[in-house]
């Protein structure tokens, strides 16, 4: 909030700086970050100027930062990796300027008047921007500006409950690189309507769902199910557990509403949600929406880990990225366009890290989206099999490159297509067969578009010298992503 009219203000680097925040952002997103970051630094190198006047422009700076970063959400969430080196950049720079401002605002707290309410807004809004910040690297596949962290949750300690403050420490609980921009946005606009309040302690390792952070270090929280927290370090700890059966609640609803809408015959799958329900935000169709509560849900009270060591490799890999991609190589289709050449980073005998190579002209034109939860087809020469993979995690720190984390599915697979009795949703759908693969899966499995799995019998086809057609009896749905998601099964003894 703009407070200190212009003509009161002697200093030129701040009335240049108020100035343009009253006029009217710039049509380009870029044109305006860059009016803020020049106007910005020029404000931080002026070191005689009054707190009240650095705090009115901070409070204006924010507020134009906050709309900018919005815009730049908005783009994020229809971009696909690699961004564009202009959105790329442009992402980079809002998270450290927005970060630089909260910095500034904590540091007038020991110079401000003798408010204690202004300052604790100046905390709260520092606290807003860091949030906002973490948000913005997320959802680019970046890591979060250097000392963000160790400010947030140096401020967090006095702020008690603070819900900027846990939208952060909620969406890092979730391996943010896991998810999608449209998931990651969605999460930290539901977390900002919904959040329970929450609190840190000074004990907690016994909580369910333990969470440590120490606050001396510029990390994310840490679950204790991955360490225990430092002896001796001044570290507090929260659970997320009451955040989880709000999600629980959610779930259940939606799951009516999706078998009410199924044995109307509606298209979720095309549809946003409208259920009735505004305490979820829109943005995801209901399809979607369930499968990242379920998995929001999973995450807040027990965090995943990692069971097998990964060693480091440096060897070429041939990638086919996408289920449709796979599904036609599956059917005999050319490879010309569908197979690239990435780079193993370090394997183990459950996945992979793998980064692309340098981006170049057939990659342009690539058939899928590079997204957490697609799923891909990974060998080390042409007359190999495709293992069949899904992307767990994805990181971009250089433009143009990517680097993804692997789980191996299947060693092989053949396609498919699937159609389940008692659903007109999406008639018959490709699909990959994934064999056994002991001791994670003891049947076979079907990997199919998110939305398929609809009852517990379904009839399948597969293609070749000979067309072979059966009934199945989904045995569970085992995985589910926001592209996919995989089943086991049984040939069906008795079809009717």
């Amino acid at each position: 909030m703009i407070q200190a009219p212009l003509s009161a203000v002697n200093d030129d680097e701040a009335a240049d700086f108020l100035h343009w925040l009253e006029s009217e952002p710039a049509d380009e997103v870029v044109d305006d970050l860059t009016g803020l970051r020049t106007r910005f630094e020029k404000l931080l190198r002026n070191s005689g100027l009054a707190d009240e006047l650095l705090r009115c422009c901070l409070e204006g700076g924010a507020a134009r930062g906050l709309d900018i970063s919005s815009r730049i959400r908005a783009q994020l969430q229809e971009a696909s990796l690699p961004l564009p080196p202009v959105l790329q950049r442009a992402s980079i720079d809002i998270s450290s300027t927005l970060a630089e401002m909260a910095r500034k605002l904590e540091s007038l707290r020991s110079t401000a008047a003798p408010d204690l309410h202004a300052r604790e807004n100046d905390r709260r809004l520092a606290l807003g921007l860091c949030s906002e910040a973490f948000v913005v690297a997320a959802m680019s596949a970046a890591n979060a500006p250097p000392g963000l962290w160790k400010l947030a949750n140096r401020m967090a300690v006095e702020l008690e409950g603070d819900a900027s403050y846990f939208t952060m420490a909620a969406m890092a609980a979730a391996s943010p690189e896991s998810l999608t921009a449209r998931q990651l946005a969605w999460i930290a606009d539901f977390l900002g309507n919904s959040l329970p309040e929450l609190q840190l302690q000074a004990e907690g390792e016994s909580l369910v769902g333990a969470w440590w952070i120490e606050l001396g270090a510029d990390a994310a929280p840490v679950s204790v199910a991955r360490g225990l927290a430092p002896a001796g370090g001044d570290v507090r700890h929260f659970s997320l557990v009451p955040l989880a059966r709000v999600l629980g609640e959610h779930v259940e609803h939606l799951e009516t509403v999706i078998a009410a809408a199924e044995n109307a015959g509606d298209t979720l799958e095309v549809e946003l949600l409208d259920a009735g329900d505004e305490e979820l935000p829109p943005g995801l169709t209901p399809v979607e929406l369930l499968a990242l509560l379920r998995i929001l849900r999973e995450r807040w009270v027990s965090s995943p880990l990692r069971v097998l060591p990964r060693r480091p490799q440096h060897y070429a890999i041939q990638v086919c990225l996408g289920l449709r991609g796979l599904w036609e190589l599956g059917r005999g289709r050319s490879e010309s366009g569908r197979v690239l050449e990435w780079q193993v980073l370090n394997e183990s005998p459950g996945g992979y890290a793998i980064m692309s190579i340098t981006e170049t002209e057939a990659d342009a034109g690539r058939p899928a989206e590079i997204v957490a939860g697609i799923v891909l087809g990974v060998r080390r020469q042409a007359d190999e099999a495709w293992a069949v993979c899904v992307v767990r995690w994805v990181r971009s720190e250089a433009s143009g490159r990517i680097e993804l984390g692997l789980q191996v599915l299947a060693l092989s697979y053949y396609a498919v297509q699937v159609a389940f009795r008692g659903t007109t949703l999406r008639g018959v759908v490709p699909a990959l067969a994934l064999p056994a693969m002991e001791p994670m899966r003891r049947h076979p499995a079907f990997l199919a578009p998110a939305g398929t799995y609809a009852s517990r019998r379904f009839v399948f086809v597969r293609e070749g010298a000979r067309v072979y057609v059966a009934q199945g009896r989904a045995l569970g749905l085992d995985m589910q992503t926001a592209s996919v998601e995989l089943f086991r099964y049984e040939i069906d003894p008795y079809p009717i």
